[in-house]
């Protein structure tokens, strides 16, 4: 006799409900959206005169509308003439601060993948799991990984020794995933891999330079963040050109290798807006959303591509790599290659929430077919959800059993991608915002930024001129309006310093790094610097300190449990 299967939770749910309706009981939920059209992201199919049920953040049942009455439900939504699909997703941001994540719900976005981690992240991803904070869902990365000689002097250098135990820690702080950068050699990237594999975890991030995309391959790297990533064995150097004969080999491999890649085509689009145009761009409508710190971070002084050596050479190969990664991504749509949409937003110029938008015109104009492109930023990313976390709810479709994080939308998007911007509501876990509430955020999001825009200029201005006490007084003056806004990221912060700090006047630089951390008090990368700058000054005790918080927030970041001990033992 064949075994007995299990009855689901949600099958056994959906047995009580029919008979609770039978004997005329109205079954008590959160949430139920009514005639609403249902964009199947998987088919393409649209279902009419559907009734969407949600309890506790999920989604329990797809009756007909006219069914939606049995259910005694905390909030009805009408969506007669929208149509209903999941919330966006971006898969690839650098949230600096939290106010960051109101952007997001504003354009629709349900779900972000932060992939540069430090504890503040782990913090906002729990208090929104319990519902403590309404925002888009966190999946965050552990702090960027990188070889001996690091990209960036921010990153946490890796040698095949340590990597167990760094990507342990991870694992043991409770990132989602590991993110790898540009210097890995192949035996380090190797262990990472094997290391993460060990503990479940997967590993995304950049192709190493030093082992070249197909060394990548072989270490194990099966996530690739960028498709600018996938470009650079295909310069010219003799043209100054890529070279798009490479692609369909290229594309070949990828899906041989059973690779999951994030295109990330409009941030390469928009890099020559900001090369040749950058106070247009500053000004640009999008922009007066974000926080007033982050706009900072994209102008002349901090931004990443300002005051380049011959801008319009520049903004020309920009340009050319934009096109190599729109042509690449559509020969790896086309061997069906899962493709993730990320917009690298927080960072070089990208703006939060609205930049999901352009990235799917972008994925369009690449070849993509409407449903193609919505299916990157909600059901492939969804899959991808369930590759770093089998146990998590699922999401990026509307069906029972899925989260409920969902996106009323005023048009049909499969026959036009811009309907995505028409946006009638969002639900984030099942609570409903309507239109009306998302436009007093979009009002609240420019008087904020209006309020802040000033304090970020004199603390910008002070600091660039080494000024501690001007510097103090425009964080003190702006610490009323600031919210959860800060006024420099750690890593600006700390580029911004680099002119003092290597320049031979560190304690100025200590002195205002620490003004910085009082902003980021969980930035190994800052506190580390402070100790450098304290410890250059015989201020032994104030460099002890300053290692000991970069040994809480991450104690692989320049190893500070060394430089405390070697303290400590001039001091006995």
């Amino acid at each position: 006799m064949r075994p007995l299967k299990t009855i689901s939770y949600f099958a056994s749910f959906a047995i009580a409900a029919s008979l609770l309706l039978s004997c005329g009981q109205r079954e008590p939920v959160d949430l139920v959206i009514r005639n609403a059209t249902i964009v199947d992201v998987e088919s393409g199919e649209l279902n009419t005169g559907r009734a969407v049920v949600v309890r506790d953040g999920v989604i329990t049942d797809i009756v007909s509308s006219k069914r939606a009455s049995a259910y005694d439900a905390a909030t009805q939504v009408d969506a007669t003439g929208g149509f209903l699909m999941p919330a966006l997703a971006d898969a690839h941001v650098h949230l600096e601060d939290p106010s960051e994540l109101e952007s997001y719900l504003r354009y629709g976005v349900g779900l972000v993948v932060n992939m540069a981690g430090a504890p503040m992240h782990l913090g906002l991803r729990e208090a929104i799991e319990e519902g403590r904070r309404v925002a888009p869902r966190i999946v965050t990365v552990g702090p960027t990984l990188d070889g001996s000689r690091p990209t960036n002097p921010l990153f946490t250098s890796v040698t095949p020794e340590t990597a167990a135990d760094i990507v342990a820690w991870i694992a043991d702080q409770g990132y989602d995933a590991v993110k790898v950068y540009q210097q890995l050699e192949a035996e380090t990237l190797s262990a990472i891999v094997q290391a993460a594999e060990s503990r479940e975890l997967i590993t995304t991030g950049h192709v190493s330079r030093s082992t070249g995309i197909l060394g990548a391959l072989d270490a194990g790297l099966r996530y690739i963040a960028h498709g600018e990533e996938l470009a650079f064995e295909s310069f010219d150097q003799e043209t100054g050109r890529y070279d798009r004969s490479r692609i369909p080999a290229l594309a070949d491999l990828l899906s041989d290798r059973g690779v999951t890649v994030t295109p990330m085509i409009d941030y390469l689009e928009q890099v020559p807006d900001q090369v040749l145009a950058l106070e247009a761009f500053l000004e640009s409508d999008p922009l007066s959303l974000v926080p007033a710190g982050m706009r900072f971070s994209f102008g002349p002084r901090q931004g990443w591509f300002s005051g380049r050596d011959e801008p319009e050479a520049f903004a020309e190969q920009m340009a050319d790599v934009a096109g190599f990664v729109a042509e690449l991504t559509a020969a790896l749509n086309a061997r069906g290659v899962p493709l993730i949409l990320g917009t690298d937003a927080g960072f070089g110029g990208a703006i939060p929430g609205f930049g999901v938008h352009r990235e799917l015109h972008s994925l369009v104009r690449a070849g993509l077919s409407e449903l193609e492109a919505l299916q990157t930023a909600t059901l492939n990313v969804g899959r991808y959800l369930q590759e770093i976390d089998p146990n998590r709810t699922p999401w990026g479709r509307i069906e029972p059993g899925f989260s409920a994080d969902l996106l009323l939308l005023g048009r049909d998007p499969l026959a036009g991608i811009s309907a995505t911007e028409q946006i009638e509501g969002v639900a984030l876990a099942g609570r409903w915002h309507t239109r009306d509430d998302l436009l007093q955020l979009e009002g609240q999001l420019r008087a904020r930024q209006s309020s802040v825009l000033p304090h970020a200029q004199r603390f910008e201005d002070a600091f660039a001129e080494g000024d501690v006490a001007a510097t103090r007084e425009a964080l003190d003056s702006a610490s009323p309006d600031l919210g959860d806004d800060t006024l420099v990221s750690p890593s600006n912060c700390i580029f911004l310093g680099y002119r003092f700090y290597y320049r031979g006047r560190r304690e100025l630089a200590g002195d205002l790094y620490e003004i910085c951390a009082e902003m980021h008090p969980d930035s190994a990368p800052l506190w580390w610097h402070i100790g450098q700058a304290r410890e250059d000054s015989d201020f032994v005790q104030g460099a002890i300190q300053a290692y000991s918080r970069a040994l809480e927030a991450n104690p692989w970041y320049r190893q500070p449990a060394e430089a405390i001990r070697s303290l400590e033992e001039r001091t006995d």
